[in-house]
């Protein structure tokens, strides 16, 4: 099991940003620089296993804790009514703060760079051979999974940050290769679902209190559910899967994936304050 090495990156007003890495693999001069951002309640030492398996992969892993969660600078009172209202002026700040990160790191653990491979003739028309040429190696990706997914799409939703320099903006393309988002918050696209959506959201529930609601989501996401929509052949979902055609009014399974998670987990993997002010301000 690798160790847990809490690193610090102090950016230039003061914020700080905790993070693990799991080093570059040795002697590889093209491996691929993966940033995770994790969503809310659970925090990054959540995938810190995944640390063991980058090596063989040519890969660089490495865990961001968000804003507000383990070691890295808490929200202020005023930034928690901003990101309340929804404030252009929270998510460009935020914007930048990541992207003064990966610049710092591209910087100071001078990772390979991306090496872009010629794009297909046109005599190429499979869908395979267009992946693959297109693809390069080095380079850095941003994996966001669910509320993480929406740092990382004002990083690149954004026509123009007027907090992120020219320069770094720059910088950023000559290694940013993928932006990977799993399982995305729909507040990460901005809207809302609608009125008379069948299926369960604990922050909806007038019956969870403040002090129950971390939990409370915990156990819903980590929770199992056999969606009647699900298609054992492509072992997901179809694309024409609504949210009408979910199994999702359960508030959780009999089993979940935070049962299996021993005390040492929750005490470190597990964050209630930040959470709170995430979901109380979407």
């Amino acid at each position: 099991m690798p160790s847990l090495q809490v690193q610090t990156y102090t950016l230039s007003q003061g914020i700080e940003l905790s993070f693990t890495d799991s080093g570059a693999p040795s002697d590889s001069v093209d491996y691929t620089t993966v940033v995770f951002l994790h969503g809310g309640i659970f925090n990054a030492y959540q995938f810190y296993k995944l640390h063991a398996h980058a090596h063989p992969l040519n890969l660089r892993t490495v865990f961001l804790h968000r804003r507000d969660y383990a070691g890295s600078t808490p929200y202020s009172r005023t930034e928690l009514d901003e990101l309340e209202q929804g404030s252009v002026e929270f998510w460009e700040r935020l914007s930048a703060q990541l992207a003064e990160f990966l610049g710092m790191f591209i910087q100071r653990e001078k990772i390979p760079k991306l090496n872009r491979r010629k794009m297909p003739s046109p005599h190429e028309t499979s869908y395979r051979s267009q992946t693959s040429s297109v693809e390069g190696k080095g380079g850095l990706a941003i994996f966001g999974w669910s509320a993480g997914c929406a740092t990382i799409l004002s990083v690149l939703g954004a026509a123009q940050n007027p907090l992120i320099k020219e320069e770094l903006y720059k910088d950023l393309q000559e290694y940013l290769a993928k932006c990977i988002l799993y399982d995305p918050a729909y507040f990460s696209f901005g809207y809302t679902p609608p009125d008379d959506n069948p299926n369960y959201i604990p922050w909806h529930d007038p019956a969870v209190s403040v002090e129950d609601l971390p939990l409370a989501v915990a156990e819903w996401v980590s929770s199992y559910y056999d969606h009647p929509c699900y298609d054992p052949l492509s072992q997901s979902l179809p694309s024409t899967a609504t949210i009408y055609d979910l199994d999702g009014k359960k508030k959780k399974s009999d089993l979940m994936s935070l049962s299996t998670w021993s005390e040492e987990d929750f005490t470190k993997g597990l964050e209630g304050p930040p959470a709170k002010g995430e979901l109380l301000a979407h």
